[in-house]
């Protein structure tokens, strides 16, 4: 159907190949180009095909009705329903150096034999944000048994009762923090997808091919693409997905097994997966893209998203053994991994979506951390190597011989959650990074299950040494898991 208006009807499958209807598609297609350097590109060697734009035909294929964007939604955008009540209690998180000593200093104040030491308690007390006297208390209460309220409550003398009333405002706060977080956690998450038709292509024998490639984002919001494959005869056309080292094959071609019966096949995927369609030896295999969009809500036109409970997940079990496992850190400590796929989350918008617009694995892995009670948080890092060769060893590793240190370790900074990219409107001097950056601290020592791959724009800034550059950084998106000690696992476990 053109400008005119003027079209024709085919339904498919046709009982020829030489149907006037089909013939008259394939003849109308027009080439298909391809993105390259921000250009569109016409080059047979790497792309083969053609194309009709969406102003150009209509479909009565609709992949809601069918059913696909429900199943699709349910793989790359998962709805888990969290019930925060159902979470193992693992305790505080690894405290900070400042932290922990101040839980052992209200110990020795409380404990001291001349008498309680009301200058270290008032201290301590009146000059630590309430976020870090909860997390004083549950320490305190953790590593020694005893509620620290209910110890001032008995050594306290009247006058001394206002740092009882500065506690038992955290804990009042507190309490309304966790109710409005369980109004909020125990509905599913709300991300879902919205399909939008892009193009019908045409792969024609004997040589209609698309080299290996990653498609370009028509949106910061499109996390993927829906191929369709109507139902003709061709052979070949087999669809490649890769993504790190791993690849899934989808022949829809007549010889294959699902072609025998003419039928509707599809693949969805991820749009930091590379995909190849391979040469089509005979016929037209023809499709409909979708591009993927994150959206909010549950983003479905017809039928019912069923939310599955995290501890069901396949990755929550064989995590579970793992905690209880003895050769698993059993002094405790912080793990961390990178995330699996590519995510705008230095957008100015869009970092908001993080992490209910997480995909697949990433979200599977998120949920289970969530669902086992361990301290998590998301961080994004920045590696500073380049900058910091050859100013001052790290202080925390100066007594460490080199063959110990980890490079990775020693110039690695890190900031929590996840927030749009900056301009630093200052001059940085490059010595005064071994120390640095406002807002970003040294991520120091953690057990990296997976190095973050992903590189997103996070600042740029004027760095001077000898003379002024600007200078652009990039970070990676990771999450730290503050792991408890064996003996405080099991017994969470065992209880």
């Amino acid at each position: 159907m053109g400008i005119s208006g003027h079209g024709q009807t085919l339904s498919l499958p046709t009982e020829t190949t030489k149907d006037p209807a089909f013939l008259n598609l394939i003849s109308t297609c027009e080439p298909a180009s391809f993105g390259r350097e921000g250009r569109d590109v016409f080059d047979e060697q790497y792309r083969k095909a053609t194309k009709l734009d969406t102003t150009e035909f209509c479909s009565s294929f609709c992949p809601y009705e069918t059913g696909i964007i429900d199943i699709v939604t349910q793989l790359l955008m998962p709805s888990v329903k969290r019930e925060i009540a159902e979470r193992p209690a693992y305790g505080p998180e690894v405290l900070s150096a400042q932290l922990a000593e101040d839980v052992r200093a209200l110990f020795i104040a409380t404990e001291n034999y001349v008498g309680v030491d009301t200058m270290t308690l008032t201290k301590i007390i009146t000059s630590r944000s309430n976020e870090d006297l909860l997390t004083i208390m549950r320490a305190y209460e953790q590593r020694y048994q005893r509620e620290l309220g209910r110890v001032l409550q008995q050594k306290l003398q009247r006058d001394d009762m206002f740092m009882l009333d500065i506690l038992a405002q955290v804990l009042i706060e507190d309490r309304a923090k966790q109710h409005e977080m369980e109004r909020k956690i125990k509905s599913t998450t709300g991300m879902g997808i919205r399909a939008e038709l892009y193009k019908l292509n045409v792969y024609s024998g004997p040589s209609g091919r698309f080299r290996a490639h990653v498609d370009t984002p028509r949106s910061e919001t499109q996390i993927g693409s829906l191929v369709a494959c109507l139902p003709s005869e061709f052979e070949g056309g087999v669809l490649s997905v890769s993504h790190q080292g791993n690849t899934v094959q989808f022949d829809w071609s007549a010889s294959s097994p699902g072609g025998q019966q003419p039928s509707i096949q599809w693949a969805a995927f991820y749009s930091d997966c590379s995909h190849e369609v391979q040469e089509v030896t005979a016929g037209h295999r023809i499709t409909l893209t979708y591009n993927l969009y994150a959206s909010r809500g549950s983003g479905l036109l017809a039928g019912t998203k069923h939310s599955l409970d995290a501890i069901h997940l396949p990755i929550y079990r064989p995590l579970m053994n793992l905690l209880g496992s003895s050769s698993f850190m059993p002094s405790g400590g912080r793990t961390a991994i990178g995330l699996a796929h590519a995510y705008p989350y230095t957008h100015s918008t869009l970092h908001r979506s993080m992490p209910e617009a997480l995909k697949g694995a990433d979200m599977m892995l998120y949920e289970a951390l969530l669902a086992s009670g361990l301290g998590i948080e998301f961080i994004r890092i920045m590696d500073f190597s380049d900058e910091l060769d050859g100013f001052e060893e790290y202080s925390d590793g100066k007594d460490m011989d080199d063959s110990e240190k980890d490079p990775f370790e020693k110039n690695v900074f890190y900031r929590s959650g996840f927030e749009s990219m900056q301009v630093v409107d200052s001059m940085i001097e490059r010595s005064d990074m071994n120390q640095g950056l406002p807002g970003w601290t040294r991520l120091g020592h953690v057990t990296w299950i997976r190095r973050p791959r992903d590189l997103q724009l996070e600042m740029t800034f004027l760095a001077y040494g000898n003379e002024a550059t600007m200078t652009t950084k990039y970070s990676s998106a990771a999450i730290i898991v503050n792991v408890p000690s064996l003996q405080h696992r099991l017994q969470v476990l065992d209880g």
